[in-house]
């Protein structure tokens, strides 16, 4: 679980330092910066997964995600990661680079490993130069240079494996149901796709591979779809797949074209509640989307259901919203209340608060009215 992060300079997060739970809700206006604290997690990804040379150029370049403020110094992350009770890792790794030209390099990159039998220095790089170890303190590998990050190879053996594979597990969200209704291959999923075009085969997946997980999924919507009877998705003669629903008094299913925004959308976010593949970071962007206040009061009870369930393996989760109610599910300690001032993004936790905790603590406002009022900031 990731314990802390501190960002600098990327887009509007000019200096950011969070301390994070599992569980964490971002409130606050639009513009505020919640999808950029959102897309630096995604940016980490992209490293591990295609390199910083691609990770900046699917975003436009440097210039377009390094800070455009003054003063603007090198783009950098430092996370610490906490890994077992009694293991934990801190990366960093700081970025220089030119508007102009847009050309960059990886400045700093350093990796430790905290254990019971000490600290051990895994990644320890300045421009290109100095040591990849391994915890004996034996050379693990060479450098890629200042132009990459050492996250980017994958090298069997080596203990800060931990940390790429780790990250490279992070999966982003925000369900799109138009791309949701279409017809997909009817060919296994690993996981549902970050906008869930993939949502049917994804589906078809759990259904025939996972019935266990399928039966909670589809016991829970009937419960909340009280004309639903059946979910299902057969292959079709073309080896595709398309969603289907049963319904009661109905003598014809409905094709998922004709079902519900959001009946689709609150099918997706149970697939990813009880998905038996699971990701250590799930973040999620306008959870409450086409969703009824009813569904959403369903979607918290389940994860908290799922969470209890899973204890210390349960995912990491970062959410934005801007319902209220989603927010008066929310209980205070995860809430981060997301501003912009001059330009740059600030957060601050309303739990540190203590005459907020008193006021709900007395029952006299819910969190959702306290923040639409602007008692907690972020409106």
């Amino acid at each position: 679980m990731i314990k802390k992060i501190h960002i600098k300079n990327y887009k509007s997060l000019k200096d950011i330092d969070l301390e994070l739970g599992r569980r964490n809700m971002l409130v606050g206006p639009n513009m505020s910066g919640k999808s950029n604290l959102l897309d630096s997690f995604k940016f980490l990804t992209n490293i591990c997964d295609s390199g910083v040379s691609k990770a900046f150029l699917v975003r436009g370049g440097f210039s377009e995600v390094v800070w455009k403020g003054e003063d603007a110094g090198p783009l950098s992350f430092f996370l610490v990661i906490e890994h077992e009770a009694e293991k934990s890792y801190e990366y960093e790794i700081s970025i220089i680079g030119s508007i102009t030209t847009g050309s960059f390099s990886v400045e700093r990159e350093k990796l430790i490993v905290k254990t019971p039998k000490g600290v051990f220095t895994l990644i320890d790089l300045r421009n290109g130069q100095g040591k990849i170890m391994h915890i004996d303190g034996s050379s693990a590998f060479q450098s890629l240079g200042a132009s990459a990050s050492t996250l980017e190879v994958s090298v069997p053996g080596w203990e800060g494996m931990m940390v790429k594979n780790y990250i490279s597990s992070w999966r982003f969200y925000r369900l799109l149901p138009a791309l949701m209704k279409q017809p997909n291959a009817a060919v296994s999923q690993q996981f549902l796709m970050e906008n869930g075009d993939n949502f049917s085969s994804w589906f078809m997946t759990l259904q025939t591979n996972y019935p266990d997980e399928f039966r909670r999924i589809k016991q829970v919507a009937k419960d909340v779809f009280p004309g639903l009877e059946e979910v299902l998705t057969p292959p079709t003669q073309f080896a595709t797949t398309y969603m289907v629903s049963r319904e009661k008094h109905l003598k014809r299913d409905v094709s998922i074209w004709h079902m519900s925004d959001g009946e689709i959308v609150f099918l997706g976010w149970l697939s990813l509640i009880f998905s038996p593949f699971g990701s250590p970071l799930f973040c999620i962007e306008e959870l409450e989307n086409h969703l009824h206040p009813r569904l959403l009061e369903t979607l918290v009870e389940v994860q908290n259901q799922r969470q209890r369930e899973l204890g210390p393996h349960a995912a990491q989760i970062i959410a934005t919203t801007h319902s209220p109610y989603l927010v008066d599910k929310t209980d205070i300690d995860d809430l981060i209340v997301v501003e912009k001032s001059n330009g740059a993004t600030k957060c601050t936790r309303p739990a540190s608060k203590a005459h907020l905790k008193e006021l709900l603590e007395r029952e006299e406002l819910g969190l959702g009215e306290l923040w639409y009022s602007g008692a907690l900031g972020g409106n």
